[in-house]
C-alpha cells in the first residue's frame, strides 16, 4: 500500500502549500528553483513506475486526501459532478486560498470526468505481484461527528453496508435499524435492510437515480415542468402523516430553545411525530415512479415537513448552478421560517459533530477575487481622496508659509527702520546735551 500526494493536485493550485518544502506552487513547477532535487508523481509516472518494476496496481482516491480521507474515490467509482461534494477540505492554519477546490472539480469533472484522477490531491495504492481485485468501491467516514455517532459506508458492486467505526457507535446503530423499521411501517419504501448477522445493508443502486441528480439534471435541461412535478410528489408524501401544533415548546424548537425570534405562526407548519431530518434528496432515490429512502439516522419527534425541505434544498448544492434557493425558498412558502430553521439546524449539528475536528476543517480562508479586486479599488478611491486632502493641507501650509515669511520680513524691516529712529533721535538729544554742556 503506497499513500503519496498528487504532483498536480488540486489543492496545490487553490494555493495550498505543499508538505515537501511547505511552499506555494513548489510541486506544480517540480522544485526547480531549489538546490536539492525532489521528485512528486502523477498517477500515470508513479503507475508506470510500478508496473516497469512488474506490479499490478489498483488506485483509491482519498478526499481531501490520505490523511484525513472522508470518502475514498475508486478506479470502479469515480466522482461525478453532482458527487463530488460529499468531502470536507481542509488547509494549513490561516492559509490563504484562491478558490474553493469542490467548486472547481465540479466544474472539471462536469466537462470532463476522466480529468478527476490527474488532480486528484493524493493516492491510495494498492501494489501487488498478483491481480488486484478490490472488494469496494468507494467507502465513506463520518469523522466530522462524536465518535458516538461515527460510521463507515462501504459500496461493492452489487452492495452497499454499513459498519461501526468503534464500540461507542453501536448504540446509533442500533437506532437506525429501528428507524428502518418505523419507516416501513408508515409505508414509506426503505433501501436498507438488516440481514441475518445484523449488518445494515441495501442494494447497489446507480447514482444516476439519487434524485438530488435527477433535479439537477431537470433544471440543467430546463424541464421545469418536471421539476416541479416531482417536488409537489416529494412534498405530498413528507407531509403524509403531517398535524397540526399550537404550543411551541411541546416542537422539537422547545426541545433545543430555539427562541422565536421572528414570531413565525407554527400552525402554518405540517409537523410529524416521527421526523426523520435527514429525508432529503440526497438521500433518497427515484426509481420506477417511487421515491426510496437509505441513511436514515436521524429522528425528532415534533419536526415540521418544512425544515425537512429547508435542508434538502439547503444541502443540494448543485442545485445553486441552475436557480438561486432563495427563490426556491419563496416558490414553496419557507421564507418566513429560514432563520428559525437555521438556528435549528445548527442546533442539532452541535450536538452531532465533533468541535475540534471541525475547526481543523475550517482553517483556511478563500479570497474572493471580485471582493478583493473591489476592495483594493475601494482602498485606492481612499488613497486618493486622502492624498487630495494632504495636497490640500500642503497649499493651505504653504501659503501660511508665504503669509508668515511676509509678515516676518515687514517685522524685520520696521525693526530696523526703528532702530534707526531711535539711533537719530538719540544721536540728536546727545548733541543738544554736548552743546549745553559746552556752553
Amino acid at each position: 500500500m503506497i499513500a503519496v500526494d498528487n504532483k498536480f493536485g488540486l489543492k496545490y493550485f487553490a494555493g495550498d502549500p505543499e508538505k515537501i518544502l511547505n511552499k506555494k506552487f513548489e510541486s506544480l513547477i517540480g522544485y526547480n528553483n531549489e538546490k536539492e532535487k525532489i521528485e512528486t508523481f502523477t498517477k500515470a509516472r508513479l503507475e508506470r513506475k510500478l508496473r516497469e518494476i512488474g506490479y499490478n496496481t489498483n488506485f483509491y482516491y482519498p478526499l481531501p486526501d490520505y490523511k484525513m480521507p472522508n470518502v475514498i474515490f475508486s478506479e470502479k467509482q469515480l466522482p461525478r459532478y453532482t458527487s463530488i461534494d460529499k468531502y470536507h477540505p481542509y488547509h494549513q492554519e490561516n492559509s490563504t486560498l484562491l478558490f474553493n477546490e469542490i467548486d472547481v472539480f465540479r466544474e472539471i469533472l462536469k466537462n470532463d470526468k476522466d480529468m478527476f484522477p490527474f488532480f486528484a490531491n493524493s493516492f491510495l495504492v494498492e501494489a501487488a505481484k498478483e491481480d488486484v481485485v478490490p472488494e469496494f468501491k468507494y467507502i465513506s467516514f463520518n469523522n466530522l461527528r462524536k465518535e458516538k455517532y461515527q460510521l463507515i459506508t462501504k459500496i461493492a458492486e452489487t452492495y452497499v453496508e454499513k459498519q461501526i467505526v468503534s464500540k461507542a457507535s453501536q448504540k446509533h446503530y442500533n437506532n437506525i435499524k429501528e428507524n428502518i423499521k418505523i419507516l416501513e411501517d408508515q409505508g414509506i419504501k426503505m433501501l436498507d435492510h438488516v440481514d441475518e448477522q445484523g449488518t445494515i445493508k441495501s442494494k447497489y443502486q446507480k447514482q444516476k437515480y439519487m434524485l438530488n441528480n435527477i433535479l439537477a439534471e431537470l433544471l440543467e435541461k430546463n424541464d421545469i415542468q418536471e421539476f416541479e412535478r416531482l417536488m409537489d410528489k416529494y412534498i405530498e408524501l413528507l407531509n403524509k402523516t403531517s398535524y397540526s401544533e399550537e404550543n411551541y415548546s411541546n416542537t422539537v424548537f422547545g426541545k433545543y430553545n430555539i427562541e422565536n425570534k421572528e414570531n413565525v405562526d407554527i400552525q402554518k407548519m405540517h409537523f410529524l411525530k416521527n421526523g426523520f431530518w435527514d429525508m432529503t434528496f440526497k438521500n433518497c432515490f427515484y426509481i420506477d415512479n417511487e421515491f426510496i429512502f437509505f441513511d436514515q439516522e436521524w429522528k425528532e419527534e415534533n419536526l415540521p415537513a418544512e425544515y425537512i425541505l429547508y435542508r434538502s434544498i439547503f444541502y443540494t448544492i448543485s442545485l445553486r448552478r441552475f436557480v438561486k434557493i432563495e427563490d426556491l425558498y419563496e416558490k414553496y412558502n419557507l421564507t418566513p421560517y429560514i432563520e428559525l430553521f437555521t438556528r435549528l439546524d445548527n442546533a442539532i449539528q452541535e450536538e452531532i459533530r465533533d468541535d475540534e475536528t471541525w475547526k481543523f476543517y475550517l482553517q483556511g480562508n478563500i479570497i474572493n477575487l471580485e471582493e478583493t479586486m473591489q476592495e483594493l479599488k475601494n482602498v485606492e478611491t481612499r488613497s486618493k481622496a486622502q492624498q487630495g486632502a494632504i495636497d490640500n493641507l500642503q497649499t493651505q501650509l504653504d501659503a501660511l508659509q508665504a503669509e508668515y515669511n511676509k509678515t516676518k520680513d515687514e517685522y524685520l524691516k520696521t525693526k530696523h527702520d526703528f532702530e534707526s529712529y531711535k539711533q537719530s533721535i538719540e544721536n540728536k538729544l546727545l548733541m543738544k546735551i554736548y552743546r549745553k554742556i559746552k556752553k
